[in-house]
């Protein structure tokens, strides 16, 4: 067709110097015009309905993590016809698809990769795909769009459940002897069947299995060891700030689920309260197979909120629920003035009858601002304001400190083996 066009534009030339070359230019043209117009409804007939392109990509992924998927197009034509795939573009997805134009046969199905990175999690919406198509003599571009109606599951980025830190975690919880070991005696779990002894009590009897064998036979039980772990997950406004690159929230959501997989696989009932103004997701604790996906379930698309958070309102809602000594892990920031005097209050009067671990991100930033040189006003007024808060901060981990709470404030990238070590001091040292 460019070749073609080079004629024409020859011609028009000649047409100055022989007058006849602009009636032959006028009819070429208008013939090349017939032509295209021809050439586009015979195609746009021949390609109606039976071009399809679809989508195959997980229904669950990782935040932050890249995911491969494929586009299937399916041309049941009957001409060849070249494409090229575009993917709807959204802020909370970082998609990649095949470059430039592929070719597909008639009746024939084409696979082009494409690769994913979600940036947030919950449920998300891919979006719709865009297609662009040439066919018969290529002068048209065909476009179509198709909308999968797809969601994906994003969920958080358990980073250590996927390494190897967290099983070091397990050996180092077998050498301190932590480990789920059979104690008998008036527990309340079955354990085995065996034979009666003088020693042993009537009420143990199994008088079934008795008259099935034809001789005593009494039930053993086993001391319960396991303990409750209560997590709490603070989606107030201070957790839409972001440390080292990602969400305070999201860092808090790793920590918790890493630190549930461990205590499970110790035998210890594990549950999750997450809260802003209002109890927003509640597990209760429990030790069954099923429940780290409880958790993980409950979370995944829990988002921050901008209201203050209501922590006399969650306390107590914990006490009047689990009456019952044991292992509380609030995630939380304490830089704010008026919302650590809150917790501080609270947060004694849980500590007469659990133990509180409080977990709080050390933010890089206000750090930062805090060691920063003055060179104006303006400076001088953000470094006073920035060690005003780590002032604050301070103090309020001491008075916790001092109501019986125990703190884990580190840097996030040691955030989560900061709070298994902290659960494994707790068991090495029958605190609950």
């Amino acid at each position: 067709m460019g070749q073609a066009g080079l004629v024409l534009v020859a011609l028009a030339l000649a047409g100055y110097i022989w007058q006849p070359a602009f009636g032959i230019v006028s009819m070429l043209g208008l013939l090349a015009i017939m032509v295209a117009i021809v050439d586009l409804l015979a195609t746009r007939s021949m390609l109606r309905g039976r071009i399809s392109i679809d989508r195959d990509f997980p229904g669950t992924v990782t935040v932050e993590l890249p995911r491969s998927g494929v586009h299937l197009l399916s041309n049941g034509s009957r001409m060849p016809i070249r494409f090229r795939v575009f993917e709807d573009s959204f802020p909370q997805f970082r998609k990649s698809v095949a470059p430039g134009w592929a070719s597909a046969a008639a009746g024939e199905t084409c696979e082009l990769p494409m690769v994913v990175r979600c940036l947030d999690r919950g449920e998300q919406d891919l979006g719709g795909i865009g297609l662009r198509i040439l066919a018969g003599l290529q002068l048209w571009v065909n476009q179509l769009r198709i909308e999968p109606q797809q969601k994906v599951r994003v969920y958080p980025l358990i980073e250590e459940l996927k390494g190897g830190d967290l099983f070091a975690h397990r050996r180092k919880l077998w050498g301190i002897g932590q480990h789920h070991s059979r104690k008998y005696g008036r527990g309340t779990d079955f354990d085995h069947l065996r034979d009666y002894t003088p020693d042993d009590e009537y009420r143990s009897m199994n008088w079934k299995a008795t008259a099935r064998r034809g001789k005593p036979v009494v039930n053993q039980f086993q001391v319960d060891q396991s303990r409750d772990l209560m997590l709490l997950i603070d989606c107030g406004r201070l957790m839409h700030t972001e440390i080292a690159g990602r969400p305070r929230l999201d860092r808090y959501l790793d920590a918790a689920v890493q630190l549930a997989y461990l205590a499970l696989s110790q035998k210890d009932r594990v549950g999750l309260m997450a809260f802003s103004s209002e109890t927003r997701r509640y597990v209760p604790p429990a030790r069954r197979p099923r429940q780290l996906d409880a958790i993980i379930e409950s979370v995944f698309d829990l988002q921050a909120e901008f209201v203050e958070s209501d922590y006399a309102r969650v306390l107590a809602m914990l006490r009047s629920r689990h009456s019952k000594r044991g292992l509380v892990v609030l995630f939380t920031d304490l830089v704010d003035s008026v919302s650590s005097k809150r917790a501080v209050a609270n947060l004694s009067r849980l500590a007469r009858t659990h133990l509180p671990v409080i977990v709080i991100l050390d933010d890089p930033e206000i750090e930062r601002m805090a060691r920063q040189r003055t060179h104006n006003q303006d400076d001088a007024f953000i470094k006073a304001s920035a060690e005003v808060l780590l002032e604050q901060k301070r103090r309020s981990i001491q008075e916790l400190r001092s109501r019986g709470c125990l703190i884990v404030n580190v840097a996030a990238e040691k955030l989560n083996g900061a709070v298994v070590d902290q659960y494994l001091q707790v068991k090495a040292r029958n605190l609950i």
